[in-house]
């Protein structure tokens, strides 16, 4: 379990990179072995990663997985804290594929919402931006409340949802309101959103909403680049345009 201070300062948060896959997730390439990953890190002078994995299926071996990453990061000699974690998830209301063992089991907890794409995930009886933005405010209502999440990674985002063109329109379907209730929510959890750089470059308007927000409950804010590359584990390729967005 991780969660840092609340900190709007992006210099700050772009210092650790909380979302690394490891070529054990499918979509990562196989150059994302976890001696190299440490290499990386140490060259970017990151303060602390995460390796979290997909959780797409009840049987991944996450535990024993994660077991063996540990050793190699040991082996290393790295003095950067290492995070073995899993990227998680929430696949309707009230529904995860994670059980209760495997959760404790779990340096860092990050949960995917919204992979709408997968066959897995549920979907709203109303597909429309609206009514996806309704099915993922219970989604998320429910699993901040179970206490089983330390972030939500890239929340909110409709980009997974193919039946939307515009991608941006789930969020945009989403009220102030019920973003600020569901933010509210997970302060009281002590749960982080992530600002996932891709998601938040692609969709301006959501990323400014909840930084604002944020701002004002003292939200508590994870950077990561779901890195799937060695390249894309630099936090600061896209800094410039995400100061500017935040300021």
């Amino acid at each position: 379990m991780y969660l840092r201070e609340p900190c709007f300062d992006l210099e700050e948060l772009v210092k650790e990179n909380l979302h690394v896959h490891t070529s054990f997730s499918g979509c990562a390439k196989p150059e994302m072995r976890v001696k190299l990953i440490v290499e990386r890190a140490r060259e970017l002078k990151l303060q602390r990663v995460a390796l979290v994995d997909h959780f797409n299926h009840s049987d991944t071996p996450m535990i024993e997985k994660n077991m063996a990453d540990r050793f190699v990061v040991k082996l290393t000699g790295t003095e950067i804290p290492f995070l073995f974690g899993a990227e998680l998830s929430a696949y309707g209301v009230g529904k995860w594929l994670d059980n209760d063992e495997v959760n404790r089991a779990l340096d860092y907890r990050l949960y995917a919402a919204n992979h709408y794409h997968l066959e897995i995930w549920e979907q709203p009886e109303e597909k429309t931006p609206r009514g996806y933005a309704e099915h993922t405010v219970k989604v998320l209502t429910a699993l901040i409340e179970a206490d089983r999440a330390d972030c939500i990674a890239h929340p909110i985002y409709g980009g997974y949802v193919r039946v939307l063109e515009d991608k941006k329109a789930l969020a945009a379907a989403m009220t102030d309101e019920e973003l600020y209730k569901l933010m509210l929510l997970a302060k009281k959890h002590r749960v982080a959103w992530e600002i996932n750089v891709g998601e938040a470059l692609a969709d301006p308007e959501l990323t400014k909403r909840m930084w604002r927000f944020g701002k004002e409950i003292g939200s508590v804010f994870h950077f990561g680049t779901d890195a799937h590359l060695l390249e894309n584990m630099d936090t600061r390729i896209h800094f410039d345009e995400l100061h500017k967005l935040l300021t």
